[in-house]
């Protein structure tokens, strides 16, 4: 965590495949990852499924398409946020972060580490059974997040050379 904390901004691309019950199949997509030291985190997906997420302090930005963009105050929605802070929390080292939502569990080695998030409140839990970050160094590999209807998200993520 130390070593995450130590980085400013990064980019990464990003391939990631839904699985969703009331689908017959799994959506992919694929896309561009930006994270700024120390809360500001951009996933814009490409077409065919176009999407831009800004996440920048406590507000969430939501643009699809050619849709006007929706935002949304993170204070006012706790799952939301809980999801988002995963992330964060990790991206910048924030450990303190990550337990105010989560029983947090890390294995491997620096070359090779696995992070294990469990929500602690219920109200999360009844949203998301778990979120899986595994990473190489300094770099994410990939985030797995299980909700707890059975859905998953399997993001693989490229580090920028």
């Amino acid at each position: 965590m130390q070593a995450l904390a130590g980085i400013g901004a990064r980019r990464a691309a990003f391939s990631e495949t839904r699985t969703i019950a009331a689908l017959s199949a799994p959506i992919s997509a694929t896309g561009t990852l930006i994270y700024r030291r120390p809360d500001y985190l951009t996933k814009i997906t490409a077409p065919p499924h176009a999407e831009q997420l800004v996440v920048d302090g406590d507000k969430l930005t939501l643009a699809e398409g050619t849709e006007a963009p929706r935002i949304i105050s993170l204070d006012d929605r706790p799952q939301l946020r809980a999801l988002v802070d995963a992330i964060r929390g990790t991206l910048s080292g924030n450990l303190a972060l990550l337990h105010q939502w989560y029983h947090v569990t890390m294995t491997g080695s620096f070359a090779d580490w696995h992070l294990a998030l469990t929500p602690i409140d219920p109200e999360i839990a009844s949203l998301i059974r778990s979120i899986t970050i595994a990473g190489s160094g300094t770099n994410l590999r990939m985030v797995q997040t299980m909700q707890a209807n059975g859905d998953k998200s399997n993001m693989t993520i490229t580090a920028a050379q």
